[in-house]
């Protein structure tokens, strides 16, 4: 029965991230299948066990001693009740979902299978289900099964450009972590598979918080490590800006010049504009003449980095300013700030702006304190006992890499009110405060 615990977290963490699976059966159905995979695990776990009682209490311990997170949640969904009271009922279904977060977590906390050393074989299972059917795809040329953006975006239909980088991105710390400490074929291919699929996506927010990571890791190394280790260190950066290098410039060009898969129209249009109809069928026939052509696209990843257009960006923001000036200090109802992309409605994409615009400063305040309260006492935990430093760096640094990921990814991306992207969130969570109670 412990084995079908592990196995369903595991699942659960995976279907975390092969998020676009909501496309085809559904959110509802997602929500349905993670849930009742968090309570085979739990129900895994306690079956068979002596005093189901007591397990349960030591369990919630860490809860217990940090019941302040749950009334930062509550916190922020009072905000969110506010908004709704103050805009004719506007975004109060958020609440529904929301609400289901509490006893997530909690069923998170109880299970002891959720650790780190958990989190980080569910996160290489999902790199490997993510990046390993989008290469063969790719190589084999199976059109229908790749999702391709205009502008050179790469995914598939199990996990979309736009949301395949991330598995790439929660891997990326603990991969460049382990590659400086040692380096070996297993540690060189989790790097190169972590750099590579977000090459392939070509997400900047995961390009900037590669490059965050890598100068962090460097100074802890060099804080940490022995000379002799130090003078190594020149070497293997150099390696790992090797590996990154080829994965970027060398291989993800050639990938896209080898494929040719489903086009985002709108995207499409703006990468090259045309004005009548006659060019556009001499850019579709060019494009078929050249299905099989194998040279370098320009619209590869480091061009996108470059030249991307942040047009739209900077009118969301400004729009959001505006609708948080005007909603102040309860907002407009979740949900209600939007901006025109690509001539359709969507929400502001900047998690913080977005909650003062519409949900206001009660749930912005709530929203923050969620985090940072977690974050507070795993790098206290780690930093406290100096002899112990480097051993529980290594214990917490994917659960607490995980929280501040999704933190920076709210500068740059829009608040969820799904499962799909908050389940490997509640599990960080669990993991620090089910961990640091019991190990001071």
């Amino acid at each position: 029965m412990r084995i079908l615990s592990i196995y369903s977290i595991v699942t659960f963490i995976t279907l975390s991230m092969l998020g676009t699976i909501k496309l085809y059966i559904g959110s509802g159905a997602v929500w349905f299948a993670q849930i009742l995979l968090l309570f085979i695990a739990l129900i895994s776990f306690l079956y068979g066990v002596k005093g189901k009682l007591k397990i349960i209490y030591k369990r919630l311990y860490g809860f217990f001693n940090h019941y302040f997170i749950f009334l930062f949640w509550l916190l922020f969904m009072l905000g969110i009740a506010i908004a709704a009271l103050e805009n004719d009922g506007e975004g109060a279904y958020a609440l529904i979902k929301y609400s289901f977060f509490i006893p997530i977590l909690l069923i998170l906390l109880i299970i002891p299978y959720v650790s780190s050393g958990l989190l980080d074989k569910a996160l290489y299972i999902a790199l490997f289900l993510s990046l390993l059917p989008l290469i063969s795809f790719i190589l084999f040329r199976y059109l229908d099964a790749m999702v391709i953006l205009g502008d050179g975006r790469m995914g598939w239909l199990a996990s979309w450009p736009g949301v395949i980088w991330k598995i790439g991105a929660f891997i990326w710390p603990v991969a460049a972590w382990r590659y400086m400490q040692k380096v070996s074929v297993s540690n060189v291919l989790l790097v190169f598979s972590s750099a590579l699929i977000i090459a392939l996506d070509g997400s900047r927010t995961a390009i900037v918080w590669m490059i965050l990571v890598w100068l962090t890791l460097s100074i802890i190394v060099t804080y940490t490590n022995t000379q002799k280790t130090k003078n190594n260190q020149i070497l293997v950066h150099c390696c790992l800006l090797l590996v990154v290098s080829i994965s970027f410039a060398a291989i993800q060009p050639t990938l896209l010049g080898w494929v040719r898969g489903q086009y985002d129209d709108a995207i499409t249009q703006l990468v090259t504009p045309s004005t009548n109809i006659q060019s556009k069928l001499a850019i579709e026939n060019e494009k078929m003449n050249n299905i099989d052509n194998k040279s370098t696209p320009e619209n590869t990843t480091a061009a996108r980095l470059v030249q991307g257009d942040t047009t739209t960006r900077l009118e969301m923001l400004s729009i959001g300013w505006q609708q948080a000036v005007d909603n102040f200090p309860f907002g407009g109802g979740f949900g209600s700030t939007k901006a025109n992309e690509y001539g359709e409605k969507v929400v502001i994409h900047m998690t913080y702006l977005q909650i003062l615009a519409d949900e206001g400063v009660v749930s912005l305040l709530g929203y923050l304190l969620f985090f940072i309260y977690p974050l507070y006492h795993g790098i206290r935990f780690v930093t406290e006992k100096k002899a112990l430093f480097l051993e529980r760096f290594e214990i917490m640094l994917t659960p607490l890499s995980v929280l501040i990921l999704f933190l920076f990814m709210g500068l740059f991306h829009p608040l969820s009110n799904e499962l799909s992207e908050w389940g490997i969130v509640l599990v960080a969570i669990s993991i620090i405060l089910n961990y640091v109670p019991r190990h001071k």
